[in-house]
This record gives structure tokens, sequence and C-alpha cells, in this order.
């Protein structure tokens, strides 16, 4: 393979990497790369997802309420 040939190649998969493993996730607001919140819309869906936890973490505990009262009956 010549020289030209190989950089080709080279630069074609360095092109196919950077799609796949940065340009695609960002796109998909999923980068790894950008590390934790820093837009006021990005902190708004953690505050969204901590409420969200919440809520789940009380119906779990309902319930559980629940299961242990049928279960002494």
């Amino acid at each position: 393979m010549s020289e030209l040939g190989f950089a080709a190649v080279v630069l074609l998969l360095s092109l196919a990497v950077t799609y796949f493993f940065c340009l695609r996730p960002m796109r998909q607001d999923r980068c790894a790369m950008a590390g934790k919140a820093s837009t006021g819309e990005q902190s708004h869906s953690t505050r969204n997802d901590e409420a969200e936890i919440s809520r789940l973490r009380e119906e779990v505990a309902a319930l559980r309420g629940e299961s242990l009262t049928h279960k002494s009956d």
C-alpha cells in the first residue's frame, strides 16, 4: 500500500471513530465527555430527575407497606 493510501485509510478511520464515539452521542444528548450539567436546561432536567426519584422512592415505600399488611392478613 502506498504512503498516500495508508494516510487516507488512517484519516477515514479517525473520522469514523470521531463520529461514532463523539459526534453521534453528542447529537443524542448523551456525550460522556460533557461531564456534569452546565446549562440551565440540563440542571432543570437534573431537578426533574431528582423529583422523580423521590416520588418513586415514596411509591416503593408505600407498596412495601401494603405488601406487609397483606402478608399479615
